[in-house]
């Protein structure tokens, strides 16, 4: 409970405050929180006034600046923060005031308008000075960057705060501090328009982690229109250097449009494989970007699920480099790529990952998908239950030993094969539905080649062949090939 006095050098109003018993939306700052008091007078200042006072101070003031008002109590032990405007104002004498409130600080209290034409610094002011900032909705520019630190959340209603960024610059958030760890992150609901005018292709955009170890990190419910023609950058990026550490990332219900990529995760080659643990990435719309996520690096726990990938001209989705445990689930894919997905590569290639491999069930095609389906080093992978009607074809390669296809619709419109096989050994496909159907150019259906690859099974599938043969087999493959039928229930042989 606060004493609010009388104080003789600027006007007072005796009133009760009974403002504290409203509920507010979760997203609107509370100014006055934890004033219970019903009967106590208190002293109304601007805040030039709390600057200015040289003389005695009252206990609590009540500022009346717009967009700033608010109780502020004197904190008589703190000689040394510093005023930055939102929650701590500093007078002319060298006392502290510190706003009293609860939930989230409003970012208007640090001066961030929409008029203002770089809200990077005040925004920063807020970040550095509160751990829930709340950005009131509406259209803002930024020019300078912000550096994010652990223990704080940063939100705004989705859809009703956008952030631009022109001239030079396309980064909102960033942190490169290699020496401190950052935790406890959250982004929720901003949208940005990355306009820069900058020449530059790579990997760091809007947000962007580059160094220190990471934990407890979300980022949800936001959107990004990539609108530059001379700045191709990324809407999220993490990358963590060697000897660093990664867990609980999440990335989630989050919109980019036209980035280089829209989300990327990196883990440089390590000295101590698997570090990064954790990395979720669901239920995001990702459309005319280069990459739509891209997962690469000595990763153990990676899920990438519902999501729907439009229109990415390189990949969909790419698992690459230590992936360990990795999934990718009930995704969708429209339109135009080269390859929906392209990975894995399982411990650096060399197929002797214990324990279990990747894991990809329920994907499927928004009808025809220009692209293929690339698994490269899979080691003991399952793909099951997907659905794939692609101009391309499913291209396997390197260690992707005692994978097992089961259950899928694999169906080609353009190739002249459907399954090409290289270097890969003991393979099982089963119970799959295999078609080139009408390709005019058709050669063979399942292709299988090379020293490496043998002893690769094909049983009870359905297969559905153009004019071309069932299978071949080069450079001393091997196979077994037996209880294959044609969709009329006819039984194969080669």
């Amino acid at each position: 409970m606060f004493n609010f006095l009388r104080w003789s050098g600027v006007a007072t109003i005796a009133a009760p405050l009974i403002m504290m018993s409203c509920e507010r939306p979760n997203l609107q700052a509370d100014p006055t929180a934890s004033v219970t008091t019903a009967k106590s007078s208190i002293t109304f200042m601007s805040m030039n006034q709390v600057r200015g006072l040289r003389e005695a101070a009252p206990d609590s003031i009540y500022l009346t600046d717009a967009d700033k008002a608010g109780v502020f109590a004197l904190d008589v032990h703190d000689k040394k923060s510093d005023d930055n405007t939102g929650v701590t104002l500093v007078t002319a004498n060298g006392d502290r005031y510190k706003r009293v409130y609860a939930g989230s600080a409003s970012a208007t209290w640090f001066n961030i308008s929409t008029q203002d034409n770089d809200i990077g610094p005040e925004l920063q002011a807020a970040v550095n000075s509160t751990n829930d900032v709340v950005i009131p909705d509406g259209e803002y520019t930024q020019l300078t960057k912000v550096i994010l630190r652990s223990n704080v959340t940063i939100r705004a209603n989705p859809g009703k705060v956008t952030i631009k960024l022109t001239g030079s610059q396309y980064i909102s958030f960033q942190n490169f501090w290699l020496e401190q760890n950052l935790n406890n992150i959250t982004i929720d609901g901003l949208s940005w328009l990355v306009a820069s005018t900058a020449r530059v292709e790579g990997s760091y955009g809007p947000i962007t982690i580059d160094g220190p170890s990471v934990r407890n990190l979300t980022v949800r419910n936001c959107r990004s229109i990539h609108t530059s023609s001379t700045a191709n950058v990324n809407w999220f990026f993490l990358k963590v250097q060697p000897g660093k550490v990664t867990s609980n990332i999440l990335v989630t219900n989050n919109y980019a449009r036209g980035a280089r990529m829209g989300a990327e995760f990196l883990s440089q080659r390590q000295p101590v494989p698997y570090l990064g643990k954790g990395i979720t990435v669901t239920n995001n719309n990702f459309e005319n970007c280069g990459f739509g996520i891209s997962v690469a690096g000595s990763f153990d726990g990676v899920d990438v699920s519902n999501n729907y990938l439009k229109n990415c001209p390189t990949y969909g989705v790419e698992f690459a480099g230590w992936l360990h445990n990795a999934r990718l689930t009930n995704n969708k894919f429209e339109g135009r790529f080269t390859s929906l997905f392209a990975g894995n590569w399982e411990n650096d290639g060399d197929g002797n990952t214990s324990g279990n491999g990747m894991y990809v069930n329920n994907n499927s095609t928004v009808n025809l998908a220009t692209g293929k389906w690339q698994v490269r080093n899979g080691y003991n992978m399952l793909m099951q239950n997907n659905n794939l009607m692609m101009t391309g074809l499913l291209d396997i390669s390197g260690a992707t030993k005692n994978a097992r296809f089961i259950n899928n619709r694999f169906v080609s419109t353009t190739e002249n094969k459907v399954i090409q096989i290289n270097d890969a050994a003991n393979l099982t496909f089963s119970t799959n539905y295999i078609s080139n159907e009408g390709v005019t150019n058709s050669w063979v259906t399942i292709v299988v080649n090379g020293q490496a690859c043998t002893n690769n099974s094909f049983f009870n599938n359905t297969i559905v062949r153009s004019s071309g043969s069932l299978l071949a087999a080069g450079n001393g493959a091997t196979f077994q090939f037996y209880n294959n039928r044609d969709k009329n229930g006819n039984l194969l042989s080669l």
